[in-house]
């Protein structure tokens, strides 16, 4: 049995269900961009050692260990070998993340390391380096009001004119238990993290929105004063470049280097780029929730944003029902 997709704008075609897809599940149809297949038995491909994957232009080849070995070749099909055994969540994982990643590169897709969530008709992204709070700041934004757009590997289009285009992610949520225990979210559907004990996957209530929105700018998060100034030619550029990319090892091997240079260059010239500075305290989260609100409105006619969230500050109530019932680990039927 195969299940079929509309994702990131491709067609896909998967060999296993992808329960973090389920809202943008299509009706099957012959001619997919993309094939995911599973591979049980005997196959043609050589298996990497764990710290050696293959990379070239149109292949990538990795495996993991106690999960199972990829192969992404010419930006049109994944193929996975799961260990006997494995843990179909573990398989998903790294399919959504490494494997998906390499492909878009292969395909000259822009993929940025992003959260995004949407205001007013369009939508605000931003990046961080590890342990600056992304996705902490995605949760509290979408506490405010601010639907979720993002929280992982995001496609991100640039077309001829105009803005470009953020499509929508899997909505789930990637949080630290410090987080989830201020926000007052706890949820049987949370899902513990396989290598970081504290850190879980939260599934969000709802289908959210599936079609491309318009990007109308992306923050770069730093830890600090509160205050928000904007980044501008280089600087612009090495703080989205080093905060945003996903598999960066990838790119000169794949010969995808200069490309994503390119795409980046066009990127920061369409849109302003921000670093945002808060501080690390969880209690002044709603105090940098209002500020960051301000700040779109300060820059409304830039945003093409209407909505005047200076008068609707975030609740202060913690813990509405968000999430949907407990995930199950799904595998091929």
């Amino acid at each position: 049995m195969n299940y079929a997709y509309v994702y990131a704008g491709l067609h896909i075609q998967s060999a296993l269900p992808i329960p973090e897809w389920a809202a943008f599940e299509c009706a099957d149809s012959d001619g997919a961009d993309v094939y995911i297949r599973l591979e049980n038995g005997s196959r043609d491909w050589e298996m990497p050692a764990p710290d050696a994957p293959i990379v070239s232009t149109d292949e990538y080849c990795f495996s993991v260990p106690e999960v199972g070995a990829y192969r992404v070749t010419h930006g049109r099909e994944i193929r996975i070998a799961p260990d006997h055994g494995t843990c179909w969540r573990e398989v998903r994982l790294f399919l959504l993340g490494s494997a998906w990643g390499a492909l878009c590169y292969q395909r000259e897709l822009l993929a940025l390391h992003v959260s995004a969530v949407r205001v007013d008709n369009g939508a605000i992204a931003f990046c961080a380096h590890p342990q600056k709070g992304k996705s902490t700041l995605a949760a509290y934004l979408t506490e405010a009001g601010h639907p979720l757009v993002s929280d992982d590997l995001t496609r991100i289009e640039i077309p001829a004119q105009g803005l470009p285009l953020i499509y929508p992610a899997a909505r789930h949520l990637k949080l630290w238990w410090d987080a989830l225990d201020a926000l007052g979210w706890q949820s049987p559907s949370m899902v513990r993290d396989h290598y970081r004990f504290e850190k879980f996957y939260l599934p969000l209530d709802g289908n959210g929105q599936i079609q491309p929105l318009p990007l109308h700018a992306i923050y770069v998060l730093e830890w600090g004063e509160l205050g928000i100034t904007q980044r501008t030619g280089q600087a612009a550029l090495h703080g989205l470049v080093s905060a945003a990319t996903y598999r960066g090892t990838l790119l000169e091997p794949m010969g995808k280097m200069g490309w994503y240079y390119r795409q980046c260059l066009e990127l920061i010239r369409r849109i302003p780029i921000w670093q945002f500075q808060r501080p690390r305290d969880l209690a002044l989260m709603d105090q940098a929730v209002r500020y960051l609100q301000n700040h779109w409105m300060k820059n409304g006619d830039l945003y093409h944003i209407k909505s005047n969230y200076s008068q609707n500050p975030p609740p202060s109530g913690r813990g509405h029902p968000l999430h949907q019932s407990p995930r199950r680990d799904v595998g091929p039927r």
